[in-house]
């Protein structure tokens, strides 16, 4: 499977080539491999002074891949200055990025290190750069904090994005799906591109490590991807260029789902048609295309078919990267069906940077084959993986795990001894080789069994760190710094307990809820742009918070929206703190622009709990909630910067029957009592 960045990572290093893009307001500070000095003095480069740098020539985009190159390496020659020097060097980093060439690019990285505030450069140099999946993942969650840190909400998306794919190649299932999760809910903040990315990797995840129906939906989503991306690219009118470059990828693991997953190889063969018909330049893919194309024709017995495939893969470009090392052994296992001469060894081992679905499809198709001599190896193989994998993970678990995984494996060890005790006794000494060979297939398929029953609990020890912080992560609001709803939803229940269980006592406390809603909030950013919008809704969250105590609820509820959990002393507290939330958000005005101020005010709805007649408590926080939201909404309808207070509901034979009534109506029979600062009715 191939990750999702190709279209987003080209509009990245455009910006960067034209302009000085993806910087943000951190210190010059530059950033050095581990173990190593900077290659810059702290503060040596400022961001003001790489912005105040000419752009690059018109024709610089103009020019051929390698034309680029040789361009930028005479320009480092020639840089006057160090600023100028490091920005044509991480320009070079990123054409060798774009272009595949991940070992130029990571000696570019190496001699001259990203500044802190340099994110895009950063997130390049992470990606090339050639380290264990830990050290990886620590320096994408530190570029994750800086990028929060920064507001730059898209190079957030893009640094969950990565960590999520290499979460899933590295088999961490549950941490990936939620640096996912994490990405897709920051969807109104990002552009088109990189939204669409997090959904492809997403589906691509089920096809990965779901069963077939989980990879049938991931297959139907990655349909739905290609058609959105069609409709996007033909209302802005892009290049042939473009469209075969954000469309490829989806398309071409539509393909590998039906080849490695489904075993489909008739419509795999007919995905791998549309990009080994196109003009796409990305050359490791059309290798893969042709080669799984070939793979998928000798498995149907279309040998000729498989021929053409293959002589045609060896008319591209030859492939560096050792993530896709894995191709020329895909071509090996291909020429060895034809009855070619082949040379299997390139499939042993593969290299550590392989995805973990490839590794595990290719040591089974070898451990398939009629070739005692490579079915041993690729047994060996395949036991290896899994005994690695498990062993490096037993390493981090807890003790008593470990304890229980020994017991476990001493008793399995124990069983297959005497089983080749007894094989070894009943047969005759000439097959005793073939008999080795044998034993480790079981020894292999054991241990595999035992990974599936225990990696769940090993791989949550051994990554409670990082899914600790993820979960915080989660609840957080990234623009406003409050908690979000699913924090409110986590806590409520609690809060409602308490409540109820203080009735019993007099003088008992009882909770407010209030829903607070910004009055023509979209003049703002219509008026002033939403940067300016933004900054409103930052002020407001503060305010609030002020007024408000420590251990009160409060949550941005979404858009302009925001809802306050709070114990009052007596029900006549629900008024008053209404009022001096009114009076704090209009106490004076909000700075929103370097020469510009704004007045805001503010509609709250709230109602009390508990507010049923009849001392009725079994009320739903989420009936609690659209209580608030009629009270709101009548307010808004009245007069807008007041506040509508539910204090009394009669007990309804249907809450839904409540809801879907005229709220004028309810007040009219009775069933809501309610007090209110409207001061005159809407005209």
């Amino acid at each position: 499977m191939m990750q999702s960045q190709i279209s987003t990572i080209r509009t990245i290093l455009l910006l960067i080539i034209l302009g000085i893009a993806g910087l943000n307001g951190f210190s010059g500070k530059a950033l050095a491999a581990e173990d190593e000095e900077p290659a810059l003095p702290e503060e040596a480069i400022t961001l003001e002074e790489l912005q105040q740098l000419e752009p690059f020539p018109e024709f610089f985009e103009q020019m051929s891949p390698e034309g680029r190159l040789d361009w930028l390496n005479s320009q480092i020659d020639q840089a006057a200055t160090p600023v100028e020097s490091y920005n044509f060097q991480r320009v070079l980093a990123f054409e060798h990025f774009f272009n595949f060439r991940n070992s130029e690019a990571q000696e570019v990285c190496q001699t001259n290190p990203p500044l802190s505030f340099d994110l895009r450069y950063r997130f390049a140099c992470i990606q090339v750069s050639d380290i264990s999946y830990d050290n990886r993942l620590d320096n994408l969650l530190k570029l994750y904090q800086d990028a929060v840190e920064a507001d730059n909400k898209e190079m957030v998306a893009q640094t969950l994005n990565s960590m999520g794919w290499y979460q899933s190649g590295h088999g961490d299932i549950d941490l990936a799906f939620k640096s996912y999760e994490e990405a897709l809910s920051m969807g109104e903040h990002l552009d088109f591109y990189v939204l669409n990315d997090a959904m492809v990797n997403t589906a691509t995840l089920y096809i990965v490590h779901g069963d077939e129906e989980y990879v049938l939906k991931g297959i139907e989503l990655l349909k739905q991807s290609i058609e959105r991306i069609k409709e996007k690219l033909q209302e802005e009118q892009a290049s042939a260029e473009n469209i075969t470059t954000s469309i490829v990828i989806p398309q071409f693991n539509i393909g590998v789902a039906y080849t490695l997953h489904l075993y489909d190889y008739e419509n795999a063969l007919q995905w791998f048609k549309i990009i080994n018909g196109s003009d796409i330049s990305i050359s490791h893919l059309k290798m893969s295309s042709l080669l799984f194309s070939a793979l998928s024709a000798v498995e149907l017995g279309r040998n000729q078919e498989a021929e053409a495939f293959l002589a045609r893969s060896y008319k591209q470009p030859q492939v560096n990267n050792t993530e896709f090392s894995y191709l020329y052994c895909y071509r090996e296992l291909v020429k060895f069906k034809l009855q070619q001469e082949a040379d299997l060894n390139v499939c042993l081992p593969l290299h550590p940077n392989v995805p973990l679905e490839v590794k595990i499809d290719v040591y089974k198709r070898l451990s398939e084959l009629k070739d005692d001599a490579i079915r041993n190896q690729g047994q060996e193989k395949f036991y290896g993986l899994y005994n690695e994998k498990l062993e490096s993970q037993m390493k981090h678990s807890a003790s008593s795990t470990v304890s229980t995984v020994e017991l476990h494996r001493l008793q399995q060890e124990s069983r297959l001894k005497n089983e080749l005790l007894e094989k070894e006794i009943a047969l005759k000494t000439a097959l005793q080789e073939r008999q080795e060979g044998q034993i480790r297939l079981v020894i292999a398929l054991s241990l595999i069994l035992m990974l599936l029953i225990l990696i769940t609990v090993i791989r949550l020890n051994q990554k409670r760190r990082l899914a600790e912080q993820f979960e915080k992560l989660s609840v957080i609001d990234v623009l406003t710094g409050l908690n979000n709803r699913r924090f409110l939803e986590q806590n409520i229940e609690r809060e409602m307990g308490f409540i109820k269980r203080s009735q019993v006592h007099p003088g008992a406390p009882v909770m407010g809820v209030y829903l607070i809603d910004i009055d023509h909030f979209k003049r703002v950013n219509d008026t002033y742009g939403h940067a300016a919008g933004d900054k409103a809704l930052v002020g407001f969250a503060q305010r609030i918070n002020e007024t408000i105590r420590d251990a009160d609820l409060f949550v941005r509820w979404g858009g302009e929206e925001f809802l306050l959990v709070a114990r009052l002393e007596q029900a006549e507290g629900l008024q008053v703190l209404a009022q001096r939330l009114i009076d704090a958000v209009k106490r004076e005005p909000y700075q929103v622009l370097e020469n510009q101020s704004i007045d805001l005010t503010c509609t709250i709805g709230s109602v009390i709990y508990p507010s049923v007649a009849k001392n009725e408590k079994d009320i739903s926080w989420n009936n609690l909630v659209k209580l608030a939201d009629l009270a709101l909404y009548y307010g808004k309808q009245k007069q807008r910067d007041c506040w509508v207070c539910i204090e009394n509901v009669s007990k309804p034979e249907s809450w839904n029957a409540l809801f879907a009534q005229d709220f004028e109506q309810s007040l009219s029979n009775k069933q809501i009592t309610l007090s209110t600062s409207i001061t005159e009715p809407k005209e």
